[in-house]
């Protein structure tokens, strides 16, 4: 019996061990969490009223009392420049997109005249016009040394039908005229720089993709989009020495290229020749004209 009281005296003594250590460790974990919960309650103590923006707002908006709002935040979390009255605020002019919920702050914006010229698109933008941007690559961009402040013509290649068939001809049309160029890529203002020069190389030139942002009416807007969808469109660049008035241009097919170039006309095709075919009737002979295909 000896040995059993032993053995049960020394695994109540393990169990009771286990138990303290047990409850020493619960105890330090709760002593953490209430320290942690503690140091969040810190951070979020005395909130502050700032105003935030009540929507998302693009770059260049100017701020109406629709587009802020307010909201608490805690003090250590206010940025700096934030402000909790809108008034300073309408009328300006935000130099960055805010998100909805961000904090408006005094730095990312401006008063309107305060805006340097060419930092936002659309005031660069002339008046009555809008802002459209095609894709161009090195070669149908004029190698890449376009820049905003230039005056492109802007030339659309396609094939027209010919015909009542399925024939088509290639033909190229100069669909627009001295066309303001206000962006190249991100391009707004005019530098003093040239762009890089594009790499030599046939494919790696043509592969070379560039956006560029023409300024037109609306109606000349919803043509070139229409040209971009059935063909290819290309631009040329204007000397700016060159006033901006339009020069009357014909379509470039076949037939005005030897006319007007080298000073051939294209022979007409020869109307095809019309069939007889002999009918006999019995003893009687007709002749029958049959209708040529055009």
């Amino acid at each position: 019996m000896r040995p059993n009281r032993v053995a049960l005296i020394v695994a109540a003594f393990l169990g009771l061990l286990a138990t303290v250590v047990l409850h020493r460790y619960l105890t330090q974990q709760q002593q953490a969490l209430e320290r942690e919960r503690q140091h969040l309650l810190a951070n979020y103590r005395n909130p502050v009223s700032v105003v935030v923006a009540a929507k998302d707002l693009p770059q260049g908006t100017v701020l109406v009392h629709e587009h802020l709002t307010t909201a608490d935040v805690p003090e250590r979390f206010v940025q700096p420049y934030a402000t909790q009255d809108p008034s300073p605020l309408l009328g300006k002019v935000t130099m960055a997109p805010i998100a909805e919920g961000e904090q408006v702050l005094l730095n990312k914006i401006r008063n309107p005249e305060e805006i340097a010229q060419g930092t936002i698109l659309s005031t660069i933008t002339p008046k009555g016009k809008r802002a459209v941007t095609i894709g161009v690559d090195s070669l149908t961009g004029v190698g890449g040394f376009v820049r905003p402040g230039d005056l492109v013509d802007v030339l659309w290649s396609l094939r027209l039908p010919v015909g009542g068939n399925d024939d088509t001809k290639p033909v190229t049309l100069t669909l627009f005229q001295a066309v303001p160029v206000v962006a190249v890529g991100a391009q707004m203002e005019r530098t003093a720089e040239r762009p890089a020069a594009p790499p030599a190389g046939g494919r790696d030139q043509e592969s070379q993709q560039l956006s560029m942002t023409l300024a037109l009416d609306p109606q000349e807007t919803s043509f070139l989009l229409f040209a971009r969808d059935q063909g290819r469109i290309q631009v040329s660049l204007r000397p700016q020495t060159e006033t901006a008035d339009s020069v009357k241009l014909s379509p470039a097919d076949l037939a005005t290229l030897l006319e007007k170039q080298l000073g051939m006309r294209l022979a007409a095709p020869s109307a095809p020749q019309a069939r007889e075919v002999e009918v006999y009737k019995g003893l009687k002979r007709d002749v029958v004209v049959l209708p040529t295909k055009e």
